[in-house]
């Protein structure tokens, strides 16, 4: 069974953050529904790319659904 995206994208920047996925903060549904996130990334039938800003980062998932975590002040890209 594959991971559900929102997961992908709480497991990568809590990699970013160098923090647990529990202690995040802001928890990301602060700036995205995770289970319309999840609905969405499922139910792609053609390539897509969604993009959206969490925190100081952000957050893009690919046609392959892997997830790709970028600072907004260009440090370091964390990919999943």
């Amino acid at each position: 069974m594959e991971q559900l995206a929102s997961m992908s994208v709480i497991e990568a920047l809590a990699s970013a953050e160098e923090t647990d996925p529990t202690a995040l903060e802001p928890t990301l549904y602060e700036s995205i529904d995770p289970d319309a996130l999840d609905a969405l990334v499922q139910s792609a039938t053609r390539s897509m790319t969604l993009e959206f800003t969490h925190g100081d980062y952000l957050v893009r998932i690919d046609e392959s659904a892997s997830v790709t975590v970028t600072p907004t002040d260009d440090r370091l890209a964390e990919t999943v």
